[in-house]
């Protein structure tokens, strides 16, 4: 038997109470069965410096260990002054190092983002897809998930209930992640 695919989450917000997180939690809801789930907390990652880098510190092996085991890596991203938060750069920085030992080159990876605003974090995802593509991550072009209205979707216990439209989406995304994923692993 095939060892199961596994998604990596990455959530850009380190709130715990994100909408962002939420957005990470339902993909979990809608995985197969051969397709395992870890969230990479980074909360405790300090601030990116080369002089911390060697050895490389405890909470920055903890996610990069996470990301080198997964076969895709899902991004949850806000929209922070029309980007994607610099705590987020800052664990990708982090992933990326020391020198000569990048823990995410070459790995599959989507993109999602809610708001409560009506912008879907398009702005967000764009540049952490110019970034990851730098990096040599294959992110698919569609279908993409941009959640505008993000606290109109959830229910009493919190919980995202999107529309039919944007959960499809949602699963197309995925499921595209899977296929690129099978593909890379042949």
């Amino acid at each position: 038997m095939e060892r199961p695919l596994k998604i990596a989450g990455v959530c850009g917000s380190l709130r715990q109470d994100s909408v962002n997180k939420k957005l990470l939690d339902l993909a979990k809801t809608m995985l197969p069965d051969n397709v395992e789930y870890e969230y990479v907390d980074y909360s405790d990652v300090p601030v990116f410096n080369e002089d911390i880098e060697q050895p490389v510190p405890e909470s920055v092996q903890r996610i990069k260990n996470q990301v080198e085991s997964a076969d895709i890596i899902l991004f949850a991203t806000p929209q922070y002054n029309g980007s994607y938060p610099g705590n987020l750069k800052n664990a990708i920085d982090w992933m990326t190092r020391p020198g000569g030992d990048n823990s995410i080159f070459g790995k599959v990876a989507g993109i999602v983002g809610a708001t409560p605003g009506q912008s879907g974090t398009m702005q967000a995802q764009l540049h952490l897809r110019e970034v990851l593509s730098h990096l040599g991550i294959q992110v698919p072009a569609q279908p993409r998930v941009m959640v505008s209205g993000a606290y109109d979707m959830l229910d009493e216990e919190g919980n995202f209930l999107l529309p039919e439209v944007e959960s499809n989406n949602y699963r197309k995304l995925l499921d595209e992640l899977y296929k690129l994923a099978e593909v890379k692993s042949m």
